[in-house]
């Protein structure tokens, strides 16, 4: 691989590891940066896991929700994994380990994102020869988005009740994933590259290669679970376009491509049996509602590349090999996927972007023909859709050169937040909002008793209880009630509890009171 791919991998590491570079250094001596830009709840969430792993532990259980519950094998081990590796050089009972695992997610992060970069480059390459479309078509897969800055400018940025979908919905572009989520980043980078060694094992009718697609696919299955049913489905659709083109079965097809997804159906069957057969688990995963937006948010984001993809999806038609027509099948199945009656429908998008950039860059490069047309309309196509990732960018360092929630937490909420954890037992419940709940597990060893949308169980009902807690609208038997229920041993009252119910008065005993911030226990 060129050393400038490298080159190119490691500038966009650089740029995207900026904005957190400038909220550790705009924290000071009063507020504590958490280590996320975006995405700060699943962040702090991603913490949480890690530390499971600097503690010894190997199994992921549900430590945003009160309830005592199953824990299993296999659930978010790369950040596991990666906490036991911090917890080498740093105590687990020390302050200093929430720091220490922000700065190894980062590290994660930079690796994975590399690896990324270089997967869309080598799954480019197979398609596009010319080095200037290769180019254009890697720049536009790493950093391009869709026309949601238009609506953004216009003032339309929650049109439809849903801002656009290049600035939320990671699986739909590259950006978002590079920007903040490794994990997302390595299984994309698994799924192009187990994709690449099918090419092969097509090509050289081979099964070694499938073999080796299959075991890099068992590793998206280790990384996000429910994409390999996206997998599959692609699958699917590949050879039905095999079928429709050459006009018969693809036996070859189906055996090679057959093979790699059998190698990956002991973990998809564990998966399923994990979900369904541990209560908490499914009730979790119910609660991972994530739909897709009104239709014209997908316009706006995949419009302008679609129109373009048009002629690149006759040229990849008329090709008709194997690799040629999973361009084609995949980039019209996902219409279809992201609006099957699941709860997970967005996800579903993961991916295509970069098929859909390739067909879109080949379609550009077909209709402008001669050199001098390509390029100005290559620069009209980066003008039109680079800004997004421009703003959030941007917009991440602006917002981070002035500390407050939910990226900065005050030292006097860490400082309560680190006494209590050498005060308490480790997995105490502990009563709060849901900012410092969400924040809690990321901290400390304890448990909040809200912090976590899907992963606080009957969130919504526990948010109500929160609320009325602290407003006092609950009677004494109540309270007592709702303490031995959930075992909840202290409870926090700090700036974020007050926005609830500015003042409060409790009968627990006071075990803590400094800087406006006190923690009571439970008798």
């Amino acid at each position: 691989m060129a050393a400038r791919v490298w080159i190119f991998a490691l500038i966009i590491a650089a740029l995207t590891t900026l904005p957190y570079l400038v909220g550790w250094a705009a924290a000071g001596d009063d507020w504590v940066f958490n280590g996320f830009t975006i995405g700060t709840e699943d962040g702090n969430a991603y913490l949480g896991k890690m530390r499971i792993g600097a503690r010894g532990g190997w199994e992921f259980h549900l430590f945003y929700s009160p309830e005592k519950t199953d824990s299993a094998f296999g659930l978010y081990l790369p950040y596991i994994a990666t906490g036991h590796l911090v917890g080498l050089f740093v105590n687990e009972n020390t302050p200093e380990l929430a720091n220490a695992l922000a700065i190894a997610f980062q590290v994660f992060r930079i690796f994975a994102s590399v690896v990324l970069v270089l997967a869309i480059y080598a799954f480019v390459a197979e398609f596009i020869r010319a080095p200037q479309t290769r180019w254009l078509a890697l720049i536009l897969s790493t950093l391009g988005t869709g026309l949601g800055w238009l609506l953004v400018l216009t003032g339309q940025g929650k049109l439809l009740g849903t801002q656009p979908v290049e600035f939320y919905i990671p699986e739909g572009f590259s950006f978002l994933v590079i920007f903040a989520l490794p994990h997302v980043a390595v299984a994309r980078a698994a799924i192009l590259f187990g994709l690449i060694f099918l090419f092969r094992s097509l090509n050289n009718q081979r099964w070694q290669e499938a073999a080796l697609a299959g075991i890099l696919w068992n590793l998206v299955g280790l990384m996000v679970t429910f994409y390999l049913p996206v997998i599959y489905g692609v699958l699917g659709a590949w050879g039905a376009a095999l079928w429709v083109k050459k006009r018969q079965f693809p036996l070859q097809f189906t055996l090679l491509g057959g093979l790699a997804a059998a190698l990956t159906a002991p973990l998809f069957l564990y998966n399923i049996w994990l979900f369904s057969a541990n209560d908490a688990f499914a009730r979790w995963s119910s609660q991972n509602y994530l739909p897709s937006p009104h239709p014209i948010h997908y316009l706006f984001g995949y419009g302008l590349l679609a129109v373009l993809a048009v002629a690149g999806g006759r040229w990849a038609w008329k090709k008709g090999t194997e690799k040629h027509l999973l361009l084609v099948s995949w980039v019209l199945l996902v219409p279809i996927l992201v609006y099957l009656p699941i709860n997970v429908q967005r996800r579903l998008l993961e991916a295509f972007f970069i098929p859909l950039v390739i067909l879109a860059v080949v379609g550009l490069k077909l209709v402008a023909r001669h050199t001098k047309p390509f390029k100005r309309a290559r620069l009209v196509v980066l003008v039109a859709l680079l800004p997004s990732m421009f703003l959030l960018w941007v917009g991440s360092i602006f917002t981070l050169t002035k500390p407050d929630f939910p990226a900065f937490h005050p030292r006097a909420e860490t400082n309560a937040m680190d006494w209590l954890a050498k005060y308490a037992e480790a997995d105490s419940v502990v009563m709060g909002a849901f900012d410092t709940g969400n924040y809690l597990p990321a901290r400390t060893n304890l448990r909040p008793f809200l912090g976590h949308g899907p992963e606080t169980l009957d969130s919504d009902d526990k948010s109500e209880l929160v609320k009325k807690f602290y407003r006092e609208e609950l009677s004494p038997a109540e309270i007592q009630q709702l303490f031995s229920d959930f075992n909840i041993q202290y409870v926090m009252f700090g700036p974020l509890e007050r926005k609830i119910k500015g003042d409060w008065n409790s009968n627990l005993a006071l075990i803590y009171d400094q800087d406006n911030y006190q923690i009571y226990e439970v008798k």
